[in-house]
């Protein structure tokens, strides 16, 4: 198997893959300004901690054999969340934020403002790979695993693009556009996208 659903002892590895990568993103880079990238990386650990310990409840995260890619998804029964759990993600967020709090806060909410909510599907909330293993065949690694889980279920996967070229790249794997890209104000587009089930008929 390439890919395995990651252990809670595999969890500090993943927030590393995820806040070295996207350390490099305009998006994080607004939300946290004026640090430089090893203080971006450190905040961005315990701000990716957040979503990654939801996915361990309810959804999954799964890690490549190597380590060195991660994507971490929701199943259609966590959305919406309880009001209780959303307390608490309020609360720990306004802990890991701090004075950027607010900024933070109106990324989430302008995501939650366009993610659909008239049909039952998976999210994709996190995929990153370290940037040293880039170009292999990691993403792709990733994307089949996924992508079983989703035919086997019967459901879409939705997900968001920070880059058009990372839109671009994710076609390969069955994503389509999903509407018009995704104005948040004060941060850059955002590109919606769906894959629907590949179902084989016998």
């Amino acid at each position: 198997m390439k890919c395995r659903h990651a252990k809670n002892t595999d969890l500090e590895n993943v927030n590393d893959i995820l806040a070295t990568a996207f350390s490099e993103e305009p998006v994080h880079k607004l939300i946290f300004p004026g640090r430089d990238r090893n203080s971006l990386i450190d905040v961005l650990r315990n701000f990716f901690r957040i979503y990654v310990n939801l996915a361990s409840k309810y959804g999954g995260i799964l890690l490549t054999e190597n380590d060195a890619g991660a994507l971490v998804y929701f199943r259609p029964e966590s959305m919406p969340m309880p009001k209780e759990e959303l307390t608490q993600i309020d609360n720990q967020l306004r802990k890991v934020c701090g004075a950027d709090y607010s900024k933070a806060v109106a990324f989430i909410d302008g995501l939650e403002q366009y993610h659909p909510h008239t049909f039952r599907h998976y999210y994709i909330s996190l995929l990153a790979v370290k940037p040293s293993f880039r170009g292999k065949s990691l993403v792709d690694d990733l994307f089949s695993e996924l992508n079983t889980i989703l035919d086997k279920e019967n459901l879409p996967c939705y997900a968001e693009c920070t880059r058009f070229s990372t839109r671009t790249l994710i076609r390969r794997w069955g994503y389509i556009d999903a509407g018009s890209p995704i104005s948040i104000d004060g941060f850059p587009k955002l590109y919606p996208i769906m894959r629907y089930p590949q179902v084989d008929e016998k």
